[in-house]
């Protein structure tokens, strides 16, 4: 499950491990993104961007599309 959430105490993104200072973050797996950095492995969109849940396979992270395939 995706969630975005406004900015608190600053946290480090899972995906670059910079911190996060945009506004809002998202939180996914337990691990905190920028919007930018939670993509989809196969197709690169942005999974904020296609709704709120995101799927896992073999540890990549895929939009339901390619989940499916």
């Amino acid at each position: 499950m995706l969630s975005v959430q406004p900015k608190g105490k600053q946290k480090g993104c899972a995906g670059c491990n910079r911190k996060i200072k945009d506004r809002y973050l998202l939180k996914a797996l337990d691990k905190y993104w920028h919007e930018d950095c939670l993509k989809c492995a196969c197709c690169d969109c942005r999974l904020g961007e296609v709704g709120s849940t995101l799927y896992t396979k073999a540890n990549l992270i895929l939009c339901r599309r390619d989940y499916l395939r």
